[in-house]
């Protein structure tokens, strides 16, 4: 179980790059084994202006695996690192100011830390995958309490809301007469209950563990703002469309890009994804005989989500090659386009809305770890 457990929280991980299976009647030209970078049109570009991280020296700077990063109430900038099993704090400036947890199973200890969230009014909250809870910190960052009692697991990919509110995507098993199945579910927790307290959207298909790729077409992506709107979006290489919550779970409008189309990967970006997620799951204890992650040949509609403070929604195009984005307000209107200007290596960059930074993450092995910021524009 806990082989199975890893895997789902790697899954989440790279959720950026799986894909959903593509149709069988659609006919496109053949996947080329090279591509030319072309930087995405777009109304504004975003700039790097900053980065932390170094290759080799002061170990306080030197990561081991980004699993998330995120910006506190306070400005600074988080690191969750799930090689060393902490969250490491840096001035926006990118001093190095603290580091909370380390690699156990006690008190504000972490096994296997898969997500991280800061509440509005203080405090942080970790996943831990392996240890099947989560951790809080009070608004010193000390550690406060856990909860335990999600099934399969908690949630690994969170944000958080005034009240130690969490707002997260956890993994699912149900069983019927047709046997097993797995899924994911973006839900709403209250703070101290492991049951949610409204359930968004849900997927599940039936669990195959000779074909783990499967998995994919049940992956969420979602995003909210500080009033506790979600939005949530399958990973659908067919359709650009996402959906807006109310707190309570209310449909709140659709949004719909009639003139999508989809977007095949290069040869070089299938066999990355392949490297990376087979990779993770070898590293982290499965069998290498079931590392079969195969990935689609298409890129994902939407991406991701975030809000900045100003109130505007980022929506991620998964189509381009580097980051690019749909800005709308929070009715769904689109304001302008935007896109990452920081070459091709950006391919495999997460990014993080928060405030009025951006914050970027790479995932690709052959470089060594680190974080890249820049200024939204206003």
């Amino acid at each position: 179980m806990k082989k199975l457990l890893t895997l789902t929280f790697l899954i989440l991980l790279i959720s950026c790059g799986a894909q959903e299976s593509p149709s069988e009647e659609v006919v496109d030209e053949p996947v080329t084994t090279t591509e030319e970078y072309v930087l995405p049109d777009a109304d504004v570009y975003l700039t790097i202006t900053d980065s932390i991280g170094v290759e080799l020296g002061d170990s306080n700077y030197v990561f081991g695996s980004i699993a998330g990063v995120n910006i506190t109430p306070e400005g600074d900038v988080a690191v969750l690192d799930r090689q060393k099993n902490c969250v490491s704090i840096f001035s926006p400036s990118g001093e190095f100011l603290q580091r909370i947890g380390r690699q156990g199973s006690g008190p504000g200890e972490f096994l296997l830390p898969t997500g991280m969230a800061f509440f509005p009014d203080g405090g942080m909250v970790v996943s831990d995958g392996m240890g099947g809870k989560l951790i809080y910190f009070n608004s010193d960052l000390e550690y406060d309490s856990d909860l335990s009692g999600f099934y399969p697991s908690p949630p690994g990919n969170i944000s958080g809301l005034e009240g130690g509110v969490i707002i997260g995507m956890k993994p699912d098993f149900q069983q019927n007469e047709e046997g097993m199945l797995m899924g994911f579910a973006i839900a709403r927790w209250e703070k101290g209950d492991a049951e949610p307290a409204v359930v968004y959207h849900s997927s599940a298909s039936p669990f195959d563990p000779s074909d783990l790729s499967s998995m994919q077409d049940d992956i969420l992506n979602f995003g909210i703002t500080p009033e506790g709107i979600v939005f949530t979006a399958s990973l659908s290489t067919e359709m650009y469309e996402f959906t807006a919550w109310s707190p309570e779970g209310e449909e709140l409008f659709t949004v719909t890009d009639e003139d999508f189309a989809r977007a095949r990967k290069t040869q070089e970006e299938i066999e990355l994804e392949a490297e990376i997620v087979n990779n993770l799951m070898v590293q982290q204890g499965m069998p290498e005989s079931m590392a079969n992650w195969e990935p689609d040949p298409y890129r994902t509609a939407v991406g991701g989500f975030g809000v900045d403070g100003q109130g505007r929604l980022w929506v991620t195009k998964g189509t381009t090659e580097t980051p690019s984005f749909n800005i709308y307000d929070l009715d769904g209107n689109l304001l302008f386009t935007a896109a990452l200007d920081a070459g091709e290596r950006a391919s495999t960059w997460g990014i993080v809305i928060e405030g009025d930074k951006f914050i970027a993450f790479d995932a690709d092995p052959e470089f060594y770890p680190q974080i890249f910021i820049g200024d939204l524009p206003e």
